[in-house]
């Protein structure tokens, strides 16, 4: 059966020029592009919609499909870009990197050489979104290697559907409809708002995109509108499916739980409508093709396979400490280096070795070396590998304390075990925050003990529990201020490994609150773009925290007595108000019960007493005492506790949270 050869179409580089600008907008964290990472679905749905053209057109033509050409095309196409950029990540990271980050480099450039990354951020638990804190330089990969499994595989599929089917597309249609929507229905059934990393990474998970694509691909091989009443309402459809995308690029925030449910599918539909509309042949080119034409936008679209390969790791490498950049300064310049070296990379390695200006037979033997010395490389530039950071490593015997217990991080930047209430195994209650969550551990260890729980914490004080850097009131970084982001994530971690709790008390302190350098960029809380990132930083944290199932509850302290060094600062009252805003937005998206300690302290309203109930609260106005601890504690633990093991929703309905 004959099929239609496809046309080279310039608006398909436009909308890959749309799509990789968004992700690149995304990956930048400005303001007016939360859903950007939608970009990637884009590719995806031409990804389908290509591959499956190129390999009806070659049965149309011959009734067969050469898979050793095709995967050869591909890999001409593909590897000698990859090949460059994983060669210099690795050597600039091993140069630049603490010890403790090459083993997971090693293994990120190891995965995404061999197109697995998307199953290896799965296993080791990678979230795509935790893009603010110590983020792999390869973390963007994943998207390659579903495409490439899609394409090890793909051209198998269409083979046995075409020849099962005679030469009919039927079969082939019918394969990609009904694994459309199961792969649809898989990410919903996989998804948890805890972890929703295996939805987004999953390749059958993902699928759904692709094989929208490819149902597409069938239809238009051997269909397009006659009348002209419908080509109108093919170009419409168009229009519309283009204005979704601009919308969801704008609107839809990545932590957005519905898209799981049917978002990315009705997604990757306004995508078809759009190519669907730019593929239409037709004496002049409609309003959207037109505009997808147009030549820079073509040009950007061809060079955007280098642009996505090279833009992530410029943005994690090119931070403000490293260039004195910061801002918008920061941004344009790590665009420009962006498309600088892909520009280089597309005409000096790229299309050269696609045209055919490198001999077949030299290239043949060329990519496989290159491969065998990349993979080589990597293994040797990280083989100094460490297991714990560097502000671990001392001369006394911190590392072994270190691999114990929960750590702690002081005010002096100096780290030091955490003691927990009992070394063993069972779960019971971890209690998170800074020094003032400390400050309730001995009322809760008697409430615990009462109960048979055991306690454990994992608190860093002068730190928190969000990562990034924390300003002092001028703005500035405190000297222990750079170990925050390296220190939250393993303490946070370790404590949630060794104390295996069922709950998790999250208790807001001072440091929380703090306006922070986040990924070379300063970051103010209170304002739309600062509360963003908090909320990313926030579900870095509960992601952590709640890695083994635990259930998450979040404690708000109450504003300080008056009087006191703390409440005199107007700045301080202000941050206190929009952490607990931002906090209360979070568990009110993720159903997290919130405990406020405001009633019980300040029942009569601010000001709130030094004194309550003859006790003294907080003898220097921020921690509280020993007494004030276990009044508390007996307050609040029926709230936390049922039988021990689970938790109570004072605030909106326990669920799986982000």
């Amino acid at each position: 059966m004959e099929h239609r050869r496809l046309p080279y179409q310039p608006a398909l580089d436009g909308l890959r020029a749309l799509a990789v600008g968004a992700v690149i907008a995304y990956h930048l964290n400005v303001g007016w592009s939360p859903g950007g990472f939608l970009g990637v679905d884009m590719f995806f749905v031409l990804s389908g919609f290509l591959i499956t053209s190129l390999l009806l057109a070659e049965w149309g033509k011959s009734g067969k499909i050469r898979f050793g050409a095709f995967w050869a095309g591909r890999a001409r196409r593909l590897l000698p870009a990859l090949l460059l950029m994983l060669a210099a990540v690795t050597a600039y990271a091993a140069a630049t990197l603490p010890a403790d980050q090459l083993g997971q480099l090693r293994g990120d450039a190891l995965s995404t050489l061999f197109y697995g990354a998307n199953w290896r951020f799965i296993a080791v638990g990678q979230s795509y979104f935790a893009l603010f804190s110590t983020a792999s330089p390869l973390r963007h990969m994943w998207s390659l290697a579903i495409e490439e499994q899609f394409y090890l595989v793909w051209p198998l599929v269409v083979f046995a559907c075409l020849r099962l089917a005679r030469g009919r597309r039927w079969l082939l249609g019918a394969v990609c409809a009904v694994g459309m929507v199961a792969s649809a229905l898989t990410m919903a059934a996989v998804y948890t708002s805890s972890n929703p990393s295996r939805a987004f990474y999953g390749t059958d998970s993902r699928a759904q995109l692709i094989l929208i694509g490819g149902l597409l691909a069938i239809v238009l091989a051997r269909w397009s509108p006659r009348s002209t009443g419908s080509r109108a309402l093919v170009h419409g459809a168009g229009l519309i499916g283009m204005a979704y995308c601009f919308w969801a690029w704008a609107a839809i925030s990545d932590v957005a739980s519905w898209m799981y449910g049917g978002g990315f599918f009705v997604f990757g539909l306004a995508v078809a409508a759009v190519i669907a509309s730019v593929m239409q042949p037709a004496r002049g080119r409609s309003t959207l093709q037109a505009a997808l034409s147009v030549p820079p936008l073509v040009w950007v679209g061809r060079i955007s396979y280098g642009l996505y390969l090279w833009h992530w790791p410029i943005i994690v490498f090119a931070t403000q400490q490293r260039t004195g950049l910061s801002g918008w300064q920061l941004a344009l310049f790590q665009v420009g280096l962006t498309f600088l070296i892909a520009t280089l990379s597309f005409y000096l390695v790229e299309l050269p070795i696609r045209t055919g200006r490198m001999p077949w037979r030299r290239v043949g033997v060329v990519l496989p070396t290159a491969f065998v010395s990349t993979g080589l490389a990597i293994v040797l530039l990280t083989v100094n590998a460490a297991p714990l950071p560097a502000y671990l490593r001392t001369p006394t015997n911190v590392l072994a304390e270190a691999r114990r217990g929960p750590m702690q991080v002081g005010a002096n930047g100096q780290t030091n075990r955490v003691v927990t209430a009992t070394n063993t195994p069972p779960r019971g209650l971890l209690v998170v925050g800074d020094s003032l969550a400390v400050s309730l551990l001995p009322g809760l260890e008697r409430v615990a003990s009462a109960d048979r729980l055991t306690l454990a914490t994992g608190a860093v004080d002068g730190c928190g529990l969000l990562t990034g850097s924390p300003l002092d009131p001028n703005n500035q970084l405190y000297p222990w201020s750079d170990a925050c982001s390296n220190a939250v994530p393993l303490i946070e971690s370790r404590a949630v490994f060794n104390s295996n709790p069922s709950i998790v008390l999250w208790v807001s302190g001072a440091w929380d609150e703090r306006d922070r350098i986040v990924n070379g960029q300063e970051i103010q809380i209170g304002t739309a773009q600062g509360d963003k990132v908090m909320l990313q930083l926030m579900d870095e944290s509960v992601h952590r925290l709640t890695a083994n199932g635990a259930h998450l509850v979040i404690v708000l302290t109450a504003p300080e007595p008056p009087n006191t060094s703390l409440a005199a600062d107007p700045s301080r009252n202000r941050r206190t108000v929009e952490l607990d805003a931002v906090l209360r937005q979070y568990a009110k998206i993720h159903g997290i019960p919130v405990v406020a300690l405001a009633p019980l302290l300040c029942a009569k309203g601010p000001p709130c007493p030094s004194v309550v109930e003859h006790l003294v609260m907080r003898p220097d106005g921020y921690h509280f005492s020993a007494d004030a601890s276990f009044w508390i504690a007996q307050r609040i633990a029926p709230r936390l506790l049922v039988g021990g093991t689970t938790t109570v929703a004072t605030g909106p309905r326990a669920t799986n949270h982000g």
